[in-house]
């Protein structure tokens, strides 16, 4: 029988991941900070053959065939072929995941660190590709792709109607512990709507918020209040402040439908 696509992608991983110098190693194990299982079936047909692949990303940083040691931080349930797809770009992690391309036990925030894994060793979506909303060393570049991505799942008559709810636009001004900023805007106001990293040639945005990296996961998952995060300034806005408030909703709905940081099976 023919070896899954799979076993070269492993090894390919594996041999960029050898020529990394030690301090580069830790660099990636520090940003991940996750162990990874991947149960990959040969096709989508119910009694296909099914290998195992782990990615020890959380101590050592390595890449190995068989189970994860222990209890991995999340196992991802995917077919050769889109495992194939996810690793030389032509497929994001958060569209598969929006799409049930891909099943997963454990934090959707997790799943997500997948294209940081192929990205650094030379795999994965470009940088620079229209798709790129990531910034280093910043949690919620994680939140703004998945939030992109269910925008482009949607039929241009939902992201209209997503559009017509909100009405305005937002720009991101977010902090990391480092001191570094992150920006995005996101434009609610115009057309089918868009996300995008740094700002819109032409467009001002109706409210610019300036927070921390950790308060904007923290919002987005729900463990910060949003109207209590504006008014004891862990949020600071300038502009409308009632989009503030459209904003707080629209997360929590969009939390809801796309089942974020929720195991998927």
């Amino acid at each position: 029988m023919a070896a899954f696509q799979s076993e070269e992608i492993f090894a390919r991983l594996n041999e960029a991941l050898d020529a990394f110098e030690p301090q580069e190693r830790q660099d990636l194990v520090k940003q991940v900070n996750g162990i990874f299982e991947f149960q990959i079936k040969r096709d989508s047909s119910a009694n296909a053959e099914v290998k195992v692949w782990h990615a020890e990303v959380k101590n050592q940083g390595i890449i190995k065939a068989g189970p994860a040691p222990g209890n991995p931080d999340i196992t991802l349930y995917l077919t050769d072929e889109d495992m194939v797809a996810l690793a030389v770009g032509d497929l994001s992690g958060a569209r598969a995941f929006i799409t049930d391309r891909i099943g997963l036990k454990g934090p959707m925030m997790m799943a997500m660190k997948l294209d940081v894994i192929f990205r650094s060793l030379g795999m994965g979506p470009p940088k620079g590709a229209e798709g790129d909303l990531g910034y280093d060393g910043f949690e919620s570049s994680f939140l703004i792709l998945q939030i992109a991505e269910y925008l482009h799942v949607l039929t241009d008559e939902e992201r209209k109607a997503e559009v017509a709810k909100v009405k305005g636009v937002f720009l991101f001004n977010v902090k990391n512990a480092k001191g570094d900023t992150a920006v995005w805007m996101m434009d609610m106001k115009n057309g089918v709507g868009l996300m995008k990293k740094g700002k819109i040639d032409g467009l001002k945005p109706d409210i610019t918020l300036e927070l921390k990296d950790k308060d904007f996961v923290d919002l987005f998952m729900g463990k910060t209040n949003g109207q209590k995060a504006f008014m004891t300034g862990k949020i600071k806005v300038k502009g409308a402040i009632m989009l503030a408030l459209k904003l707080d909703t629209m997360m929590k709905d969009t939390q809801e439908k796309i089942g974020f940081f929720k195991s998927k099976l």
